[in-house]
């Protein structure tokens, strides 16, 4: 049976074979009905490797060589060895659900999972819009996602104590303590703690501007090195600054770290490489001194990120409003504030309740028996009246 693809006359001659005429005859009705309705995808689009999607996907956003090398090891560790030679119109909803037990069986996570199928799922809406494939078989694997849930929720198990908070802090090289209390008392994330400078800060209202990052790519402009700082932070270019409240005590170990370590540079930057002189930390140094830290604190679990779920689980406890929390941490909406940190907002909602009816309920023991209620049933002479009606 022929065939042409979209387009008329300029649309591609096709054949197809069919060992039965009404199959043949189907497969006619089902190509011009695509056509019709616009969602005719060549077969052989479908025949791409994975892996040779996966490639296209990243050149095809937007995201920094720091990112782009992430994801070169997540796709290594975690879609390579089950996706990378399968044809990606190969790939069914029965084979996500595959992976995500070979996922299960290697020991990973649900959470880490959850945050991989998101990536993996971003990939195959590529796939659709690009019309390599018809449909994301990620949707079918996991029907009762619903939209808005990319996020992952952030646990209790993930939040460190104020305590744990202290002896991972303890443990850190003094160089650059100064940058985990910024991540734990303002809510910075690393590479925006290592770019703590005195132009950043303002030191008679307490508050910094999160406007610069250390990252391991793309920052020639600023340090003439790949490595190094950048302008603007994650989600936000340069002009979109963000500003998040400095604590006391933070403050007071901001100037210590001056007093003791000093600036460098015409920001006057806060950190200086422990080996090169008027150079920025590397990032990774900086991941492996926290990682070194909170092993010898022992509490091996806890990442970077760990102190920034510490700043925004106590500022929710402190019942500030999630639109000044989100600010401060840099999500872009109060609606990623609630999804992530969905648990610890209904529990201050409980606790908001709790302090109304302190606040009320014990107010209004003098009023009791004071205020008639309403009646709810009828007086004796409204009874004849009743009877009429019935």
């Amino acid at each position: 049976m022929s065939y042409r693809e979209p387009g008329g006359r300029a649309g591609k001659p096709r054949q197809v074979s069919f060992k039965k005429l009404e199959d043949a005859e189907a497969f006619a009705v089902k190509v011009e009905r695509d056509k019709d309705l616009g969602t005719y995808i060549n077969p052989k689009a479908g025949q791409k490797t994975f892996e040779q999607v996966w490639n296209e996907w990243v050149e095809a956003g937007t995201l920094e060589e720091s990112s782009k090398r992430n994801y070169d090891s997540v796709y290594k560790n975690h879609y390579s060895p089950f996706f990378g030679n399968k044809a990606i119109g190969s790939i069914t909803p029965t084979t996500i659900l595959e992976w995500e037990a070979d996922q299960q069986a290697r020991g990973y996570k649900e959470n880490g999972i959850n945050g991989r199928k998101n990536v993996l799922s971003s990939v195959f809406n590529y796939a659709v819009a690009a019309e390599i494939i018809g449909r994301n078989p990620c949707k079918k694997a996991n029907p009762r996602r619903r939209a808005g849930e990319a996020l992952t929720p952030v646990t209790d198990d993930d939040i460190p104590t104020m305590e744990e908070v202290l002896g991972i802090i303890a443990e850190a090289p003094k160089l650059i303590r100064a940058g985990f209390w910024a991540m734990a008392g303002c809510g910075t994330r690393p590479g925006e703690s290592l770019a703590l400078s005195e132009e950043s800060m303002n030191w008679e209202r307490s508050i910094l501007t999160v406007d610069h990052q250390v990252a391991a790519y793309g920052c020639q402009e600023i340090s003439g090195y790949r490595r190094g700082v950048k302008r603007g932070t994650k989600h936000r270019t340069f002009d979109q600054a963000r500003q998040t409240p400095v604590p006391e005590s933070i403050n007071e170990i901001f100037n210590d770290h001056i007093d003791v370590f000093g600036t460098w540079g015409d920001r006057g930057w806060f950190f200086e490489s422990p080996r090169l002189n008027d150079r920025h930390p590397s990032y990774e140094w900086f991941l492996t001194q926290f990682k070194t830290a909170a092993k010898t604190a022992g509490t091996p679990q806890y990442t970077p990120k760990s102190f920034r779920h510490f700043f925004v689980s106590e500022a929710i406890h402190a019942q500030i409003p999630l639109f000044e929390i989100a600010a401060w941490v840099g999500h872009r909406t109060t609606r990623t504030t609630e999804l992530v940190y969905g648990h610890l907002v209904r529990r201050a909602m409980d606790r908001g309740a709790r302090t109304m009816h302190n606040r009320l309920g014990l107010k209004l023991a003098p009023f009791k028996g004071a205020v008639v209620p309403p009646q709810l049933t009828p007086a004796e002479d409204d009874v004849e009246d009743w009877g009429d009606v019935a």
